[in-house]
C-alpha cells in the first residue's frame, strides 16, 4: 500500500489521435467512468483520475487507478477508446498528495 492509504497502482494510458475538444473530452471521460463502474467487482476497481491532451503532438493521456493493467485496458476497450499504450506509473503530489507503489 502506498502513502496516504492508496492501495491501487496508477496507470498512464496513451491514445494517439487528434486532440479531442473540451466537450469530446468530457464525454470520453464520462463514458470511461461509466464503463469502469460497469466492470467493477469486489475484486477489481478502475478509476479515471483525469485526461490530459497535448494538441501539438496529437496525444491524449489518461491517468487511472486500478488493480491491474488488464482492468484498465478492458475499461478503455469497452469505452470505445482502445489504448495504444498502458504503462504502470507512480503518482506523486497533487491536491491528494498520494503515492502509489
Amino acid at each position: 500500500m502506498g502513502a496516504g492509504g492508496l492501495s491501487s497502482p496508477c496507470y498512464l494510458v496513451e491514445w494517439y489521435r487528434p486532440v479531442l475538444s473540451g466537450a469530446q473530452m468530457g464525454r470520453a471521460a464520462a463514458t470511461i467512468e461509466a464503463c469502469a463502474a460497469a466492470v467493477a467487482t469486489s475484486d477489481s476497481h478502475v478509476r479515471l483520475l483525469g485526461i490530459v491532451a497535448l494538441p501539438a503532438d496529437e496525444v491524449v493521456f489518461g491517468i487511472f487507478l486500478a488493480d491491474t493493467e488488464t482492468d484498465v485496458t478492458e475499461v478503455c476497450r469497452q469505452a470505445g477508446m482502445t489504448a495504444q499504450r498502458v504503462t504502470a506509473a507512480l503518482g506523486f503530489g497533487g491536491t491528494a498528495g498520494r503515492t502509489a507503489q
